[in-house]
């Protein structure tokens, strides 16, 4: 049986769970990524409880948040990074009113992942108001724009203030308290842009609807994946102890995914009547790509699918996979965290999906991931337990401690 909560404790609790619900009170779905209210409830916190701040307004609707929580740009020793964003997925419908039940808050953005910056801003006041001489500099950057990959977030904000690089980097985009995500598959956004013949649809007549021929396209790649991940499983060792935990802690299938390709085709878009042949569409393709695959070999299979349907690929996007050593300093200080706190090791893992994370890797940075748990990520009823969030705050505060002091 789980032990009451100290009055310390519910404070805590308490204190996450209004913060929660005021950040998912300003709803911020990208697309269109409108993050000016929520970025007012995070400035708004910073001033109450302390938290020195700069607002970075990249566009019109869009803000980046620097938050100093120790130390300053000439600081000596060293410099952790604390990253998150404040967009969240759009709703597939009217959103439900955000809302507490016991342990539970719900809302969209819960888990993806407004409450990893509740987390986040919680463990910076309390770091600030006890960190003493504590050596180094931490600073917490909140970001808009990730959902969506785009250049106004922290791709744009990393060029602007390279000193946010820092020397190393912690998310907690959701992964599990059991599972320390040090590696990321990378990623091909593609636009394939498909011809066809325009004609009234109950005349017989040569050429074919471009959505037809998108449709034959597409499972043409299909097939394509599925050849390529029949040879990765070949050449994978049978399942380990880190499989089958993250089988356990993410779904059945998990560990076996991020060995694959995967596939998505997000958005078709073409036709202008039911009884119109159309004329073109536009079919937008999402494939993650681990390690062990050369992305530009495959984009070079897809375009020459697309060669053959007369149809033309436009990239969108793209990012190679990364990864940071298990042997890291940070990736030791968050490891040895979580074990005091939960009494169990949790087990180093590659993400099913990309973080910005990413981007301080690409630069040479060691960046892992510690969050909430994953399972209730973007659906209907998207919720986060406030009890992780209470022991995440905890080990955010214990291996930033370690990290800066340099014990790890």
């Amino acid at each position: 049986m789980t032990a009451p909560p100290t009055a310390a404790g519910a404070a805590l609790r308490d204190e996450l769970g209004t913060l929660v619900l005021d950040l998912l009170a300003a709803p911020s779905p990208n697309p269109p990524g409108d993050v000016r209210d929520v970025a007012g409830v995070v400035t708004a916190y910073c001033d109450r409880a302390g938290l020195p701040h700069r607002l970075d307004r990249p566009a019109a609707r869009r803000r980046n948040i620097v938050v100093d929580v120790l130390g300053t740009t000439d600081w000596d020793g060293r410099h952790l990074v604390w990253n998150g964003h404040l967009d969240t997925f759009p709703a597939s419908g009217p959103p439900s009113r955000p809302r507490r039940v016991a342990d539970r808050v719900h809302g969209r953005g819960a888990v993806d992942m407004k409450g990893g910056v509740a987390a986040f801003l919680v463990a910076a006041r309390r770091l600030r108001e006890s960190a003493g001489d504590l050596p180094g500099r931490l600073s917490l950057v909140l970001v808009c724009d990730e959902e969506t990959f785009g250049p106004l977030g922290a791709r744009g904000l990393l060029r602007r203030r390279p000193d946010l690089l820092g020397d190393a980097l912690v998310s907690t985009e959701p992964s599990s308290l059991g599972l320390v995500r040090v590696a990321e598959r990378g990623y091909l956004w593609l636009m394939v842009h498909v011809p066809g013949q325009s004609m009234h649809a109950a005349y017989p007549g040569a050429g074919e609807g471009a959505i037809l021929r998108a449709a034959g396209f597409a499972r043409r790649v299909a097939g394509l994946v599925a050849e390529v991940n029949r040879g990765l499983a070949a050449a994978h060792p049978p399942p380990g102890a880190r499989d089958e935990a993250m089988d356990r802690l993410l779904g059945d299938g998990a560990a076996r995914i991020v060995r694959e390709v995967s596939l998505n085709l997000g958005t078709v878009r073409g036709g202008l009547a039911v009884n119109m042949r159309p004329a073109d569409c536009r079919l937008s393709v999402d494939l993650r790509v681990p390690e062990t695959v050369d992305p530009q070999d495959l984009l070079g299979r897809v375009e020459e699918l697309a060669r053959e349907a007369g149809a033309r690929v436009e990239v969108l996007g793209r990012g190679p996979a990364n990864s940071t050593g298990e042997d890291a300093d940070i990736v030791t200080a968050v490891t040895e965290a979580v074990t005091r706190r939960t009494g169990h090791r949790p087990v180093p893992s590659t993400g099913i999906g990309c973080t910005d994370a990413r981007l301080w890797r690409h630069a040479g940075v060691p960046a892992c991931v510690i969050g909430p748990d994953p399972a209730t990520m973007g659906t209907d009823d998207e919720h986060v337990r406030l009890a992780e969030l209470e022991a995440l705050v905890d080990i955010l505060c214990d291996s930033a401690r370690q990290y800066l002091s340099g014990e790890s």
